[in-house]
């Protein structure tokens, strides 16, 4: 009996993931040939294409912890660890959601299992040389964000529910479709809900995401992890202060 397993492929940029999509297309083979070389069933392939690793709100990823829950699969193959994701937290935070489920991430490029203290401490090191990568890259494009927020000013990305960016201003305004979204999943949490339960009910209210999707754990973890920005407060790397932006909370 074939043991199964879901597959996870990420690129993070239009380029990898364009016509010829080379980045995918040698993930998927390696996946491939290493499931058929350990008699694993691949269920099906959870492809993420021109996003972010540092990101934990992706549509595919949260197809994936979501079908977790219900045991379709026992193992997740990527091809490398970089590719769940390429901030130790968040890969940490991912594997972590996974175990719940006795779920356990193989990575094709570093085959050594999670499941003893070697194992674990391999993966965490693969991890932050991941992450230490990306913040070089990062640090070379700081320098006028870090300006701007120093001025209180958003420094860039995609505006948090609640907000829109107004390009004119070049500053953020009110969403106010989402206020109430944003207000009720902290209603929610003061309740003792917990995340799955706060996404069920904001679905069960009709509440959706900014892009207008139904909710998962881990958007309303988002929502919850900037309470302090949703009150006004603005942090960037290491500046923190009173934000431009409009209070919700």
């Amino acid at each position: 009996m074939k043991i199964k397993s879901a597959a996870y492929l990420r690129v993070s940029t239009d380029a990898q993931a364009g016509e010829d999509r080379f980045g995918l297309s040698v993930q998927k083979e390696d996946i491939i040939k290493y499931a058929k070389s350990n008699n694993i069933e691949i269920t099906d392939f959870y492809i993420e294409e021109g996003v972010s690793g540092s990101k934990l709100d992706r549509p595919k990823l949260n197809a994936l912890i979501k079908a977790a829950e219900n045991k379709v699969f026992d193992f997740v193959i990527v091809a490398k660890l970089d590719r769940i994701a390429r901030d130790l937290m968040a890969q940490l935070w991912i594997e972590k959601e996974l175990l719940k489920h006795n779920i356990e991430i193989i990575s094709v490029a570093e085959p050594m299992r999670a499941n003893d203290p070697t194992g674990k401490l391999f993966r965490q090191i693969i991890g932050a040389f991941a992450e230490f990568e990306k913040a070089r890259i990062t640090e070379r494009m700081t320098g006028g964000r870090i300006q701007k927020a120093k001025q209180g000013n958003y420094a860039g990305g995609r505006p948090a529910i609640g907000y829109m960016s107004d390009k004119q201003n070049k500053a953020l305004a009110v969403n106010s479709e989402k206020i109430k979204t944003v207000k009720r999943a902290f209603e929610l949490k003061l309740q003792g809900l917990t995340l799955e339960a706060i996404a069920e009910q904001l679905n069960k209210e009709n509440h959706t995401t900014a892009l207008g999707k139904p909710f998962f754990k881990m958007q309303v973890k988002r929502i919850l992890d900037r309470k302090e920005f949703y009150k006004g407060l603005y942090s960037y790397a290491d500046v923190s202060c009173s934000g431009n932006h409009p209070a919700i909370l």
